[in-house]
């Protein structure tokens, strides 16, 4: 058996499920369980891992597939609620390699005690939301648990989906001098959800949660794409240090051209947060060759979730695999992958 990467925590914290660091341990500990033995006699490491850490996986040419687990609190948000995260989730986690999303399978976990009325509710935006992305659920499971045993409900979602992008996006194909564009403002998500879970009025504040595939799908023809993320746990931050790392290349982006929502920032000055590591459910980080920078940028705006999207920054040969940040006084801000939990049960 492989030797497993190391967790300090001899048991699972609730910031193994922050979408930074400990996730990243834990994704690769769970993972060496099904890594691929070299063949004997071949001088190679003792496995080679058989996953790649991206959105979502191909499977048979053209097909790719992506699953995921929702156990947002509370169920009911401003801006949706657990139904339609479940879908634009898996929907996302496709449309930012270029799948257009196609089929669905849904799972639920179900405490005793739920009220079937409320149940009702998110099924049917759950169900709305899949029409409106042209999705068709083709395969389910219900499992109900006793009193105590969960948290009302928990929802797995699986999506199948078609490549239609020319090319296959992936982080691998960052280059020096690419453009990296941000959809909408970050952090909508989870401010929304802090907000509501202490009861903190944000006027205006609700969810990007939302299906990305219409403002994406028009990119998908330009060759100088390199490669989308949707900014979900660990928040834009934690997108950007993973593109760093993973490609070897520095990252610099300008804190003033990341755009804001004036209540997002109210919610992390009140609650000691910070908009770079919280959630978006409907915020991609897009990069692309420079010559191509203000034809995406033109073309993102004509989507009316995306009429704010701004260049924030580009890939550098300086300081490899590390992001750093130019703030509004002037220096230069190394930002990281969070550590710890920052807010939890965000999806």
């Amino acid at each position: 058996m492989a030797s497993l990467p190391s967790i300090k925590a001899i048991k699972a914290t609730a910031g193994h499920g922050s979408g930074g660091r400990l996730t990243q341990q834990l994704t690769r500990r769970i993972l060496a369980h099904f890594e691929t033995p070299a063949p004997q006699g071949e001088q190679a490491p003792a496995f080679q891992h058989t996953f790649q850490m991206e959105d979502c996986a191909f499977i048979g040419g053209d097909m790719a597939v992506s699953t995921d687990g929702f156990t947002v609190f509370p169920h009911d948000f401003p801006g949706g609620n657990i139904g339609k995260l479940a879908v634009c989730g898996s929907a996302n986690d496709l449309a930012v390699r270029g799948v257009r999303p196609l089929f669905l399978t849904l799972a639920l976990i179900i405490e005793e005690g739920l009220d079937l009325d409320d149940l009702d509710r998110y099924m049917e935006s759950a169900a709305e939301t899949a029409r409106e992305g042209g999705i068709e659920l083709v395969a389910g499971d219900t499992k109900v648990v006793p009193h105590g045993a969960a948290d009302k409900l928990f929802v797995t979602t699986c999506a199948i989906g078609k490549k239609e992008s020319p090319h296959t996006l992936q982080t691998s194909n960052l280059r020096e001098g690419d453009l990296l564009i941000l959809s909408t403002s970050p952090g909508r998500h989870g401010a929304a959800l802090a907000a509501a879970r202490v009861g903190l009025g944000a006027p205006g504040l609700l969810s990007d949660c939302a299906l990305l595939w219409p403002a994406l799908s028009p990119l998908l023809p330009f060759p100088e794409l390199r490669c989308m993320r949707d900014c979900t746990r660990g928040g834009l931050g934690t997108v950007l240090c993973e593109w760093a790392e993973a490609s070897s290349l520095g990252v610099e982006i300008v804190e003033t051209n990341i755009p804001s929502h004036p209540s997002v920032d109210s919610v992390c000055d009140i609650l000691g947060l910070d908009s770079l590591y919280l959630a978006s459910e409907g915020c991609a980080l897009i990069a692309v060759a420079p010559e191509r920078g203000e034809e995406c940028l033109a073309s993102l705006r004509q989507n009316p979730t995306c009429r704010d999207a701004a260049i924030i920054g580009r890939a550098v040969s300086a300081h490899p695999a590390l992001v750093g940040m130019k703030t509004q006084i002037g220096g230069l801000r190394f930002v990281d992958m969070p550590t710890g939990e920052i807010l939890p049960r965000i999806c």
